[in-house]
């Protein structure tokens, strides 16, 4: 494979001590090579020492300026030494992350041609409900028919795989985006191979914004977002707000 090191799994955080436990416990289970990256926008919570606990790979932002996503996770890339670096939320869980990794390594092996992987996002287990899942497919069907099917690539940051080979040829993420970096990446990596939105894994996420703000409104300021980025080359908005 040129790497003993399959997997570096990269988590932003800024004040994520209700979540982000919980996220790296759930990594413990996974036996493929791999480390984690904690890539901290200076939390004055117990973030850091929850983190402490679990791994020695920490970046902390200390400029006075708010650190965007994108500069968090080129941070965190500049640290890896993975085959291929995974970006997830520090609210995110992985079901079952053995099985889930052995599923996505498998296709990334058997097609060098795929550079970049999302999966569908589903609530927590504890969280289910029908609005959740009414909402949520619009979106993971919309990444799937822009991956899978018209191969424009398109992806929510809540999980991205990429080969680092592939990530570091593209220069990483637009760091001056206030948001919408996700996709934007995706875009660019769909222009040197395939990207794809893998239906038969997920997952689980808090959907603390939906839920704090509503769906029609976080459905509103995604698409506002998302055509900004695409058609301007600019977020709509100067800060992502903060949901906590």
């Amino acid at each position: 494979m040129g790497h003993d090191l399959r997997l570096s799994i990269i988590i932003p955080t800024l004040r994520e001590e209700r979540f982000i436990g919980r996220t790296l416990e759930n990594l413990e289970s996974l036996e493929i090579p791999h480390e984690v990256i904690i890539t901290d926008g200076g939390s004055t919570d117990a973030t850091l020492d929850i983190a402490r606990r679990h791994t020695d790979k920490i970046a902390v932002w200390t400029h006075p300026q708010r650190q965007t996503f994108g500069q968090a996770k080129n941070a965190g890339a500049a640290l890896a030494t993975g085959e291929f670096l995974v970006f997830i939320d520090a609210d995110v869980i992985i079901p079952e992350p053995q099985a889930f990794f052995t599923e996505l390594l498998r296709s990334f092996d058997a097609n060098e041609k795929l550079l970049a992987a999302t999966v569908p996002l589903k609530p927590y287990a504890e969280n289910r409900s029908f609005a959740d899942a009414f909402w949520s497919a619009p979106l993971n069907w919309f990444y799937v028919i822009s991956n899978n099917l018209f191969h424009s690539g398109n992806s929510s940051g809540e999980f991205q795989m990429i080969r680092r080979e592939a990530f570091r040829r593209i220069g990483g993420y637009h760091e001056k985006l206030a948001a919408g970096e996700d996709n934007e990446i995706f875009r660019q990596i769909a222009r040197h191979g395939r990207t794809i939105s893998y239906r038969k894994l997920c997952v689980r996420h808090s959907l603390r914004r939906p839920h704090k703000l509503g769906w029609l409104r976080t459905y509103g300021i995604w698409l506002k977002n998302g055509f900004s980025v695409a058609l301007r080359g600019k977020a709509a908005y100067d800060e992502w707000t903060v949901v906590r």
